[in-house]
């Protein structure tokens, strides 16, 4: 991903970056200067100049009787970001208070290929224990850094996941998760017979998500209080009679 790609994604526009970055490179600069060395046109350089000035990503500065912008260090745009997602925390208890279903009202939402699939796994962070089961494995291999992002922000918010592990995953992905997770990771071993699968079950505060890992990807979560306490407690009993087999 190249530099301009990079800070499109952190939310600059197109006309934004090439400013920014030319004057991170030529320093104090006046707009007539500007527009020349970006080939943009004055009267659109004035309006993005102003823009990057109210993000704090340039400075203005008199140079004789004009008006010269100069870049801020680069760290205001992780400053930005912090103060991004300090006012987004703020707001999250308000638009899940919006977001919140009438009480044991069932609700259903679909999800289609792994780039919606990847929101049902960020939504299960906001648990504070998480029951799976289901292959490890076919998430690794399918986006093994979305998956170690996964597993570290388990650790990070200190949840706990409850895991029911193929022994295809357990063997191998089963083992790292564990040596990340320590006391936060809690699995039990399907037995020899029950060859690998290709899907994860989720259950997580009134939620249960139902995840095909193979093509056609997609994942369908149920939200419903009665019916994640049930399978909850149905998981609860796998593992009760997994750990009693080795005891």
């Amino acid at each position: 991903m190249t530099l301009q790609e990079q800070l499109n994604h952190y939310g600059l526009h197109k006309s934004e970056i090439i400013i920014y970055l030319y004057l991170l490179e030529n320093g104090l600069s006046t707009p007539p200067q500007i527009a020349r060395g970006t080939k943009i046109a004055r009267t659109n350089c004035y309006n993005v100049l102003e823009g990057l000035r109210l993000k704090g990503l340039i400075e203005v500065q008199k140079q004789g009787k004009q008006k010269a912008y100069i870049a801020s260090d680069p760290e205001v745009l992780l400053q930005n970001l912090d103060n991004k997602k300090r006012s987004l925390e703020k707001l999250l208890p308000d638009l899940r208070a919006l977001h919140v279903t009438q009480k044991n009202k069932p609700k259903i939402t679909f999800y289609e290929g792994f780039s919606q699939v990847k929101n049902i796994y960020w939504q299960a962070l906001n648990a504070k224990e998480i029951y799976a089961i289901g292959s490890t494995k076919h998430l690794d291999e399918l986006h093994k850094d979305f998956f170690h992002k996964f597993v570290f922000q388990l650790k990070e918010r200190g949840i706990i996941l409850y895991d029911i592990l193929t022994p295809e995953s357990g063997k191998g992905v089963g083992k790292k998760t564990k040596e990340v997770l320590k006391g936060y990771y809690d699995v039990d071993i399907l037995p020899e017979k029950y060859k690998d699968i290709s899907t994860d079950i989720f259950i997580w505060n009134d939620n249960i998500a139902l995840i095909s890992l193979e093509e056609p990807i997609f994942g369908t979560v149920l939200t419903n209080a009665p019916l994640a306490n049930t399978l909850r407690i149905m998981c609860k009993i796998i593992k009760e009679s997994l750990q009693d087999k080795h005891h």
